[in-house]
């Protein structure tokens, strides 16, 4: 009688984890984050810029509580 390979060994279990791209990711919007922010302040000056900063924060904000309530 043939045995099949046993897909649940070492191996299979270290090509199925991903790396963690969290840090790689927040570095990557800060960096776009920063260059949008300075084409606005060229392009319109620095109200925009505090203005849409103003916004993000209260957005993260609200994704904060909203996220919080959903773990209690």
């Amino acid at each position: 009688m043939r045995e099949f390979k046993d897909y649940d060994d070492d191996q299979a279990q270290e090509r199925k984890k991903a790396p963690d791209l969290l840090e790689t990711a927040l570095g990557f919007i800060g960096i776009n984050l920063m260059w949008v922010f300075f084409a606005i302040w060229v392009l319109y000056g620095i109200v925009p810029v505090l203005l849409l900063a103003l916004f993000i924060n209260h957005m993260i904000t609200r994704l904060e509580i909203k996220l919080g309530q959903r773990q209690a």
